[in-house]
Order: C-alpha cells, then sequence, then structure tokens
C-alpha cells in the first residue's frame, strides 16, 4: 500500500485533490491531510507517507519551507507541489530542492493523473531495487567468510595489486594492517613410542582446521581456511596476542591428545599490506623445515619450549625426556636444528621475551625471570648475543 498525505490551506482544494482520482486504482491510500505546513511536517514524520502532495503557500510554514525540512527528515518521500503561483522563481526553487513534481492550480486531472503515475512507478522501482539490495546483503553475509578467504588467499600469493588489496580490505569490513598470520599443518610421522593409527588426510586436516577455529573462538575478526600447499593458514588481529602466543603450543597439545599426532607451526606480524607474499613464503618455509625434524629433535623441541622459563633446565634432562642420550641429542639439534641446545634454548627465551617486552607493565627484570634468566645482566647479554643489541635499545628502537 502506497501511503499519500495532502496538505493544502484551501478545503475545497483539499477535498478535489481526495476525488480527483480512483486512488485504488494504484493501491493508494490517503492516510492524511493537512491545512498547515507546521501541521504537515508533523503528520508527515509520524504518517511517513511515500508521496506528498504540497501547496506553496500555506500558513506558518510555506511549501518550499516544508520540502526543505521534509529533504532531511523523509528523504526518501516524493513531493508533488501544487501551486498558484506560475512563477519561475517558485518552480525552480521547488525543482531546485529535488521536488518530484510542480504542477500549477487549477490541476488538469489528466496531468495529475501522469504525475501520480510516474511517481507510482518510480517507488515500484526503488522497491524492487530494495529488494534485490537486500537479497544480494543477505547473500553476502551468508559467504562473506568465503570471500574473505578467497582475498586472503590471492593476497598471500601476490595475485592482487595494492590498490586492489586496500579495495578488498574495505569492501569486506577486514582490519589487517595489524595482524599476525598463523600457519600450521599436521606431522604424519609418529613421536616415538605412540602407536600407529591410520588417519585419512583429509581428515587430519578438517580436525586441525576445526581446532584452530574453536581456540580462537572463530570471530568474525580471525581468518581461518586452506591454502594450496596443505596448509592451514589464520589472520588473527594483534589485539589477540595473548591468544597468538598461546596458539601453537595449545593447538599442538590438543592435536595430539586426539590424533596421537603432532603439528608444526609459523607465525608472522603483517606490518603492511605489501608484504604478504614475502610472510608468506617465509612461514611456509619454516613450516617445510619444520616438517623435516626427526621425532626425537620434534620432542625435544616440544619440550624446551614449554619449559623454557626454568632456570635449572638442561640437555640432561631434555634427554632423558625424549629417551637418548645427551650426545646423540646434541648431534641431533645441529643437524636438524643447526642449533646447541644452549642456543636453541637461548633463542626460545629471548623469543618469548620481546612477547613480553611489548606489554609496559612487565619490568625488565621481571621480563628476564619469566624466561628463566637469573639476573637481568645475564638476560640483557644473551638477549644482544641473539638480537644485536641490548634489550632497551629493542624496546626504544
Amino acid at each position: 500500500m502506497i501511503k499519500l498525505l495532502i496538505a493544502d490551506d484551501e478545503p475545497k482544494i483539499l477535498r478535489g485533490l481526495k476525488k480527483s482520482l480512483d486512488w485504488d486504482e494504484w493501491n493508494i491510500k490517503i492516510v492524511g491531510e493537512a491545512e498547515d505546513g507546521e501541521l504537515a511536517f508533523e503528520k508527515a514524520k509520524q504518517l511517513q507517507p511515500d508521496i506528498l502532495f504540497l501547496d506553496i503557500n500555506m500558513p506558518f510554514l510555506n511549501g518550499l519551507e516544508l520540502v526543505e525540512k521534509l529533504n532531511s527528515e523523509l528523504p526518501s518521500s516524493l513531493v508533488i507541489v501544487i501551486s498558484g503561483y506560475d512563477e519561475f522563481s517558485y518552480a525552480q526553487k521547488a525543482l531546485q530542492l529535488g521536488v518530484f513534481d510542480y504542477l500549477l492550480k487549477p490541476v488538469n486531472t489528466d496531468e495529475l493523473r501522469n504525475t501520480v503515475a510516474s511517481a507510482v512507478e518510480l517507488l515500484k522501482e526503488r522497491a524492487e531495487k530494495s529488494h534485490y539490495i537486500n537479497w544480494v546483503n543477505d547473500k553476502f553475509d551468508k559467504n562473506v567468510h568465503l570471500l574473505r578467504q578467497t582475498f586472503c588467499s590471492d593476497w598471500m600469493k601476490g595475485k592482487l595489486t595494492g590498490k586492489e588489496i586496500q579495495e578488498h580490505i574495505s569492501f569486506l569490513n577486514l582490519e589487517l594492517n595489524d595482524t599476525w598470520i598463523f600457519a600450521a599443518k599436521p606431522l604424519y610421522k609418529f613421536a616415538e613410542g605412540k602407536i600407529a593409527e591410520t588417519w585419512d588426510q583429509n581428515l587430519l586436516y578438517f580436525t586441525l582446521h576445526n581446532f584452530i577455529e574453536d581456540i580462537l573462538s572463530n570471530s568474525d575478526s580471525i581468518i581461518v581456511f586452506n591454502d594450496d600447499n596443505k596448509k592451514i593458514i589464520a589472520f588473527i588481529p594483534s589485539y589477540q596476542m595473548d591468544q597468538i602466543d598461546s596458539l601453537g603450543p595449545k593447538l599442538d597439545e590438543l592435536f595430539e591428545k586426539h590424533t596421537g599426532k603432532n603439528i608444526v607451526f609459523a607465525k608472522r606480524a603483517v606490518t603492511h599490506n605489501q608484504n604478504m607474499p614475502e610472510l608468506y613464503q617465509e612461514v611456509s618455509e619454516e613450516i617445510n623445515s619444520q616438517s623435516k625434524i626427526s621425532p626425537v629433535v620434534l620432542l625435544a623441541k616440544k619440550y624446551i619450549e614449554k619449559n623454557y622459563y626454568r632456570q635449572d633446565l638442561t640437555l640432561h634432562e631434555v634427554a632423558k625426556e625424549v629417551n637418548v642420550s645427551p650426545s646423540y641429542l646434541t648431534r641431533l639439534l645441529k643437524e636438524e636444528l643447526g642449533s646447541s641446545f644452549i642456543d636453541f634454548l637461548t633463542m626460545v627465551r629471548i623469543g618469548n621475551a620481546i612477547n613480553y617486552m611489548g606489554n609496559p607493565a612487565y619490568k625488565m627484570y621481571e621480563v628476564a625471570e619469566m624466561v628463566g634468566y637469573s639476573t637481568q645482566h645475564y638476560f640483557s647479554t644473551a638477549f644482544k648475543k641473539i638480537i644485536g643489541v641490548s634489550p632497551s635499545a629493542y624496546t626504544k628502537g
């Protein structure tokens, strides 16, 4: 039903307009009438008419003033001005204000019919367009996660220009300038002592994908998808840093518990849009490198990464945990990780220290203790050996 409001200070004109046409022919209902501009404005706000007939010369608020107020209050309503003023300045002003048409009194019935018919046609077109837009928006809302995944995949592969990246980020309502890329992949090797079970590869990836989404709560700001190289990729906003830090170890523990298998993972901070292909290449190479690690080294690596904060952690303890001799473990670590036990432990500690240093609530001596150093001096020496500058210089610069 199309709603019509008629405003004219002449009762005779009001009655004439109400009877001038068969309104049912266009499914139009006259929902109200007013004899002055202020009353017309109040009724328009209340009744929300689709079409308004307005006289130019009305008390309290003339037709042109009323049109200006209606433009901000009811911008989608169609205003048809009916005036006794046959002056170009009035018509020009009305058209400048965006009225649908300007008719002169006495109103010609055929002219009024044609104007109303055109107004109804425009309203139908708007309704159809609105319906289509709503349909498109509904489809977009239901499939936005797939669109985001496709965009991130193309972005990682370097298929998009800088302009296209910005357009996609804006269109998909993403905040990816301050985020992390996380990659994970199941390992098919079994840790020593594990009983081999037959697992379908697709089921392993499906399980890993679901675990990532569960841990991250699958919020709208997180994107998780499979790439073309059998890795699960997640884009995680930096404000969820606690989840980023704990995701890998938590995911590995959960995956091993349910499948008996381990995972390898890597992460990088996204500092600006154009470096995404480079970052993706880095995490892919790290994943591939970790995938070649033997079960013994993998278990040792996991044990060190889990217990790095302990000041009394030793090579002998780790070797005992993985059931090999210290000398054999030392050789494997050197061959597969390119590091000695002490060097690898130091790198793990410093990597975690950098994360803690991002929190201004922690003092430097507290960070040192949290990553396994008995004194701040010892921590600073180790930090400079790995990073090249002191902790204080790193935080300042």
